[in-house]
């Protein structure tokens, strides 16, 4: 007699085999409407870019007082699983009327045809728990992708990452999209991201439109960079920068004797002209025109002994470039004279 199973419960598997074809995914437990029994369904998927047709495993399923209700192995034939698919969840690997509180599961052999990958050498890898995200976060992230069963933080690790409907996927699946919900995960961490960013910005932005009447008691708490520009006025200024109003007599001293060189001699002139006699005039005109006179007497003296130089270089050129040329050729013939002579009357 046919009896229908109702799930009960639904728990996602902790751990996955490194490099393996086929992940565990969750175990459900079911419970039937007439004899109360309670049926374990195990869901693997298929991660490898290859068909699977056969799947081997090795079980444990432990009661309430952790005492092992059965351990066994389990076979799945006949199968025509495509990458990416799931598998196992309609077929019960153990069927009880005692409680169950946790099911442990080994791979051993997946099948592709007859190739076959033996898995049973390979350590099992424990995987973090995920990360519950808060109720308000969960809705405002369901609405955002338009889906349901958004109830953890996404997450990226070394040998995979989590969907925020709890999957994970690891490195050898090679994928961005969550084969169970949909999701893409590079869209789901932006939407997370944008609920994220903008909580803070918008609390600070609302109590300040909300309290106009006392401005500057939140404006100081909420923005002290805003009280800082308006604090310092007009006269605190020059007060609390000492090193402008310093440094503007510094450059005055400097300015001065450049001034009274030329305009206290001056003023002092034109009042004391009437006063002073004429030899006054005749020394300030002796003590400029000396001033003057280097220039005219130092040029003449360079450019005679330049010129001077420059002759007598020249006429020691002209000689050497005169003779110097039939010299030469008189002794090279000479020389080609005298090893002509040799070669022939003495050797």
């Amino acid at each position: 007699m046919e009896e229908n199973f109702n799930p009960v419960a639904q728990t996602r598997a902790n751990y996955y085999t490194p490099g393996s074809p086929v992940q565990f995914v969750c175990v459900e437990l079911l419970k039937g409407d007439v004899s109360g029994e309670h049926a374990v369904c195990l869901t693997f998927k298929n991660i490898s870019r290859v068909t699977l047709t056969a799947l081997e495993i090795h079980f444990k399923c432990k009661g309430v007082d952790g005492v092992i209700l059965c351990e066994d192995k389990f076979e799945y034939r006949d199968l025509q699983v495509k990458p990416g698919e799931l598998f196992g969840q309609d077929d019960a690997v153990f069927i009880t009327a005692k409680a169950i509180t946790s099911v442990d599961v080994t791979l051993c052999n997946v099948y592709n045809g007859k190739r076959v990958v033996h898995l049973d050498g390979i350590k099992r890898v424990r995987l973090p728990a995920p990360r519950r995200l808060a109720p308000e976060l969960q809705k405002a992230l369901e609405a955002r992708m338009n889906r349901t069963g958004l109830k953890y933080q996404p997450q990226v690790f070394e040998n995979g990452w989590y969907c925020a409907c709890g999957a994970f996927h690891p490195t050898e699946e090679d994928t961005v999209y969550c084969s169970e919900c949909g999701c893409d995960r590079i869209l789901l961490q932006n939407a997370l991201n944008t609920l994220l960013q903008p909580a803070a910005p918008a609390d600070e932005m609302e109590m300040p439109l909300n309290a106009p009447a006392a401005p500057a008691a939140p404006a100081a708490v909420e923005e002290p960079t805003r009280i800082v520009g308006a604090a310092p006025a007009a006269p605190a200024a020059p007060v609390e920068e000492p090193t402008r109003v310093v440094g503007a007599p510094v450059y005055e001293p400097k300015a001065d004797p450049i001034q009274p060189v030329s305009e206290p001699t001056r003023v002092l002139d034109a009042s004391a002209r009437a006063p002073l006699s004429g030899a006054a005039a005749a020394d300030e005109g002796t003590r400029v025109i000396p001033a003057r006179r280097p220039a005219p007497v130092r040029q003449p003296a360079p450019v005679e002994e330049d010129e001077e130089y420059e002759d007598s270089r020249d006429s020691v050129a002209e000689a050497l470039i005169r003779w110097v040329p039939p010299i030469t050729a008189i002794l090279c013939a000479a020389i080609a004279l005298c090893g002509f002579v040799y070669y022939q009357f003495v050797l």
